[in-house]
C-alpha cells in the first residue's frame, strides 16, 4: 500500500473572535477535508510536546520519525538545496544582514525600516567575502541570507538571532561543554571577527542615510549524513516541495525531490498533488507534499486570510478525490504546527495540537464529520505525538512487523 503524506504548513490555529470564536479551519468551507475525515480516522497531534512551539524543520523531522539528536541543523538543509559543497563535520551558520538599533545599551533588530535590505545585501556580497576570515567560506543565497561554512569548525555556538524582535540580539557565545573546546573557540573567533567587521563596514558606508546594520546568526548546523528514509522504513520516498528547507531535507533523507509551486494556495496544492500522483504511478511508495500558504497567511495577522487559503486547499483536493480513494493508497493530511493568526510579536508558531486525518481502506472510521482542531480531539486515533506518526503509517500501510518484545 502506498502513502501520500500532505503537510499544510501552519494550517492549525487558535479561536478568533472575528470568526465567532472558531479557528480558521472550523470557519472554512472545506467539504472535501470533511469528507476525508468522515471516511477516515482523526487524531490530535502535538508535533513535539504540549506547549512547545516548534520550528517547521524540527516538527517535520519528528514526524518523519527521526530523533532530534540526529538533526544536523537547518542551515545544512539550505546548503544542500543550494548545492554548496560540504565535508562531513563542517560547521554551517545562516547569517542575515539586517537593520539594527540600540536601546538602553542593547542591540535590537529594527523592523519597519523601509530600507531596500535585499539590494544592500546583493551590493555587499563580494565585499563581505573579502572581509571574511580565511576560515570562513561565505555563500550568498539572495535576500538577506548568507551561509558561512567553517571547514572543520564547530556548530556548538548559540544563535544571536532572537527571532522575536522585541527581544535583544544575543551575544555570540558557546553553551559550554559537549564539544571540542579548541574547535569551538576557533569558530567563535572567526565568526566574531567577521560579523563585527562586516557590521562596521556596512554601517560606515550605508549608515549616514540608512542607519546601523549588522549580521545576526541563526541555525548553527553541521554537515552530517543520516540513515535515509528508504533504509529506515523500506519505502521508496519522494518529496514535492517549493522551499529550500524541505528540498534540503528531502535530499538529506534520500528522497527523490520534485520542485513545484504556485503563488495561489489552490494552484500550489493542485500542482503538487498532480506531481505526487505521477510519482506514485512511477514507483514511489511514499510521497511527501508540503505547502506553506497557510503559514504565510497566518503571519499577516488576518484570520480571514487563512480561511481563504484553506478553502483554496479544499478546492485543490476536490480535483484528486478519485485518486485519494484508491484502495491501494493511504492518505495522511496534517499540519506541522499551529500558527496563530495574530499580530502578537511574542508568537511565531503555537504550541497547540494539530489535527491529523488518516484516510484509506485499512483505517477504522471514527464517525467524525468535520476536519478541524476541535473535532479531531474526539478522533479514533486519540492524542498522539509527532514521533507516533510513522509507526501508525507503517501499520496502516501494512508494513508494521509483529511485535513480540524482542523485535
Amino acid at each position: 500500500m502506498k502513502v501520500l503524506f500532505v503537510v499544510l504548513d501552519g494550517m492549525a490555529d487558535v479561536s478568533h473572535w472575528e470568526l465567532s470564536w472558531k479557528t480558521p479551519l472550523q470557519a472554512a468551507s472545506a467539504p472535501v477535508l470533511d469528507l476525508l475525515a468522515e471516511e477516515g480516522c482523526c487524531a490530535l497531534m502535538y508535533p513535539l510536546a504540549p506547549g512547545v512551539c516548534p520550528s517547521s524543520e524540527v516538527a517535520h523531522w519528528s514526524m518523519f520519525g527521526y530523533r532530534l539528536e540526529e538533526f544536523p541543523g537547518r542551515t545544512y538543509l539550505h546548503a544542500l538545496a543550494a548545492g554548496i559543497p560540504c565535508d562531513e563535520g563542517d560547521a554551517l551558520f545562516m547569517l542575515n544582514l539586517v537593520p539594527v538599533e540600540r536601546k538602553e545599551g542593547r542591540l535590537f533588530v529594527r523592523d519597519g525600516s523601509g530600507l531596500p535590505v535585499a539590494d544592500i545585501c546583493a551590493a555587499w556580497e563580494k565585499r563581505l567575502r573579502g572581509i571574511a576570515a580565511p576560515a570562513i567560506e561565505l555563500h550568498y543565497l539572495g535576500g538577506v541570507e548568507f551561509i558561512a561554512v567553517v571547514r572543520g569548525g564547530s556548530s556548538g555556538v548559540l544563535p544571536t538571532d532572537p527571532f522575536l524582535h522585541h527581544l535583544p540580539i544575543a551575544p555570540l557565545r558557546a553553551p559550554g561543554g559537549g564539544d571540542d573546546e579548541e574547535a569551538v573557540e576557533g569558530t567563535l573567533r572567526a565568526l566574531r571577527g567577521f560579523m563585527a567587521a562586516a557590521g562596521e563596514a556596512v554601517s560606515r558606508e550605508e549608515g549616514p542615510s540608512k542607519g546601523e546594520m549588522g549580521l545576526i546568526m541563526k541555525w548553527p548546523s553541521r554537515a552530517a549524513s543520516v540513515e535515509v528514509f528508504e533504509e529506515r522504513y523500506g519505502m521508496r520516498a519522494a518529496a514535492v516541495v517549493s522551499t529550500p528547507c524541505f528540498e534540503g531535507m528531502g535530499k538529506l533523507l534520500g528522497m527523490r525531490v520534485a520542485k513545484a509551486g504556485e503563488k495561489g494556495a489552490e494552484e500550489d496544492l493542485a500542482a503538487k498533488l498532480a506531481e505526487a500522483v505521477e510519482l506514485l504511478a512511477r514507483g514511489s511508495e511514499f510521497v511527501f507534499v508540503h505547502s506553506k500558504h497557510a503559514d504565510e497567511a497566518a503571519h499577516t495577522g488576518e484570520p480571514g486570510a487563512k480561511v481563504k487559503v484553506i478553502e483554496g486547499f479544499d478546492r485543490a483536493l476536490a480535483g484528486f478525490l478519485a485518486a485519494l480513494r484508491d484502495p491501494d493508497l493511504l492518505t495522511v493530511i496534517t499540519s506541522d504546527h499551529s500558527t496563530p493568526s495574530t499580530r502578537d510579536p511574542r508568537v511565531i508558531h503555537g504550541g497547540d495540537p494539530v489535527p491529523v486525518v488518516f484516510h484509506g481502506v485499512t483505517v477504522r472510521r471514527d464517525g467524525l464529520r468535520s476536519f478541524d482542531e476541535v473535532s479531531a480531539a474526539s478522533g479514533g486515533m486519540g492524542q498522539i505525538g509527532g514521533r507516533d506518526l510513522m509507526p501508525l503509517i507503517l501499520y496502516l500501510s501494512r508494513r508494521a512487523l509483529f511485535f513480540t518484545g524482542q523485535t
